[in-house]
């Protein structure tokens, strides 16, 4: 048995068309609360359901650490020595060595 797109049910379409885009919306916004760059994880969001919506939580939850600008409160990926958005110095948080 062949299996393909046209054997799917009318009703069927309506249904992923509104899980897409309700899965790009939501990462759109959640992008947009954390700093990231919303257009692009919103985009890819639209691809495929649900695993657009778990690579999203592993990149930015797990992979992606990010740390707040002192100066502009950005967010900014932990480790850098200055803030790409306001260039101020981020202090390092390497404990001291005391000889």
């Amino acid at each position: 048995m062949k299996s393909d797109a046209s054997e799917l049910p009318l009703w069927a379409w309506p249904l992923i068309a509104l899980l897409l885009l309700g899965q790009a919306t939501w990462i759109y916004r959640d992008a947009q609360a954390r700093g990231e760059r919303k257009f692009l994880w919103g985009l890819f969001g639209l691809l495929n359901f649900p695993s657009s919506v778990l690579v999203y939580l592993i990149v930015t939850r797990a992979l992606a650490r990010r740390i707040e600008c002192p100066a502009c409160q950005g967010r900014i990926p932990a480790g850098s020595r200055f803030c790409p958005d306001c260039g101020a110095q981020i202090p390092s948080h390497k404990p001291s060595r005391d000889s």
